[in-house]
């Protein structure tokens, strides 16, 4: 009966309702109350010496990450794992797409702007559960009741990776709650993995991290909660048919990039209400600084490329300027009305933009730079 489902998802997910044939599926799954049955799941804590392997490639990556999570051990997980590993991967995998397909309004809601829309992953989803995507550890959270924290190293970080360094808390969460943590890594090194990925590094795998076993601290207790997601020892790998499979990074377009870098605060928290709790409040405005420490960089850059362009012009010989000059008036001529227009607009645009966003001592100071250009400009008239 299990494979059947299996495989009765697999085919629908290729077909052109795929996305009506699987939410059918999973109106059948629910009446079954063996498949339901509450899964009792224990994440282990420490790492144990006799039990697990220490993962060498994950543990030069983790090098890579918060400080937070440096001392922890990443534990080696095996690419063609063992019986019970895959039945209860297999198992959650089903229950998390099920969880995805029930509170499908939620989920959109919560990630639709940063990863895409539901209906869209859930093909992937229902094809293959070995592949990851935010929306299923979401989703496993909920269906494991564990926090989750997911961490990813500072390798080609941009501002819309933050979302990869979150915790996502179960609709149920307490201080007490279990958690655990799951590290994006590759199973090659850096050199390796970027050689066959055209330069560009992007993770394939995932492993647990667990902490020493002279440790007594709880992972609970740690800077946020951590990830993993089976039921003995907790791991997720990216595999199927013992084969290692690309981890599915979300996409994100260049408006996303611009717009919402710094909109999702550094921890997801899973719950139905949207109060203001006191912790909430920090990463907003931790997200805040972040965004205004941002355009401070780029407003840095624009003085400095003017101080450049400016240096260029007082070290130019009168031919060159004259040159110059010459160049930029025969540019402005071959530029027809409509272009100019548009030019003009972009320009009082970006110049309202920046004005809107400038401090009052950054404000006075474009005032003193406009006001000297202006008298430059005078002066050379004459």
């Amino acid at each position: 009966m299990f494979e059947t489902l299996l495989t009765l998802l697999g085919k629908a997910s290729i077909t052109n309702s795929y996305y009506d044939q699987i939410k059918a599926i999973c109106q059948q799954i629910e009446t079954l109350e063996w498949l339901l049955t509450p899964i009792q799941f224990t994440p282990v804590a420490h790492f144990d010496s006799e039990i697990h392997k220490v993962d060498q490639e994950a543990k030069l990556y983790l090098q890579q990450a918060s400080l937070d999570v440096q001392n922890m051990i990443p534990i080696e997980v095996a690419a063609d794992g063992n019986c019970l590993y895959n039945s209860i991967m297999c198992l959650s995998g089903m229950r998390t797409l099920n969880e995805l397909v029930k509170n499908e309004i939620f989920y959109n809601n919560r990630f639709m702007h940063i990863i895409g829309p539901l209906n869209e992953v859930m093909k992937n989803v229902a094809r293959n559960f070995a592949f990851s995507e935010l929306y299923e550890i979401a989703a496993l959270s909920n269906v494991l009741k564990c926090s989750i924290r997911s961490i990813y190293p500072t390798i080609d970080y941009r501002p819309h990776l933050n979302i990869m360094n979150s915790t996502f808390e179960h609709a149920q969460y307490s201080i007490v709650s279990k958690a655990i943590c799951l590290f994006w890594t590759h199973t090659e090194s850096e050199i390796e993995a970027r050689r066959s990925n055209a330069g560009n590094w992007s993770p394939n795998h995932f492993v647990p991290l667990l902490l020493p076993s002279g440790n007594s601290q709880s992972q609970n207790h740690l800077a946020q909660p951590k990830i993993s997601g089976s039921g003995s020892t907790p791991t997720k790998a990216t595999t199927k048919n013992n084969s290692l499979t690309q981890v599915r990074i979300p996409q994100f377009n260049q408006e996303d990039d611009e717009t919402r870098s710094f909109q999702v605060p550094s921890t997801v928290i899973m719950t139905t209400n949207e109060i203001i709790t006191p912790r909430t409040k920090r990463r907003l405005q931790l997200a805040e600084t972040c965004a205004s420490v941002e355009s401070t960089i780029v407003e840095q850059k624009r003085i400095q490329a003017r101080e450049r362009m400016a240096a260029k012009r007082a070290a130019a010989t009168p031919e060159e300027a004259e040159r110059q000059r010459t160049l930029a008036r025969e540019s402005r001529a071959a530029v027809t009305t409509d272009e100019a227009e548009r030019q003009r607009i972009l320009a009082r645009e970006r110049s309202a933009v920046r004005r809107a966003a400038a401090t009052p001592e950054e404000a006075d100071r474009q005032r003193i730079l406009a006001r000297e250009r202006s008298a430059a400009r005078r002066a050379a008239a004459i």
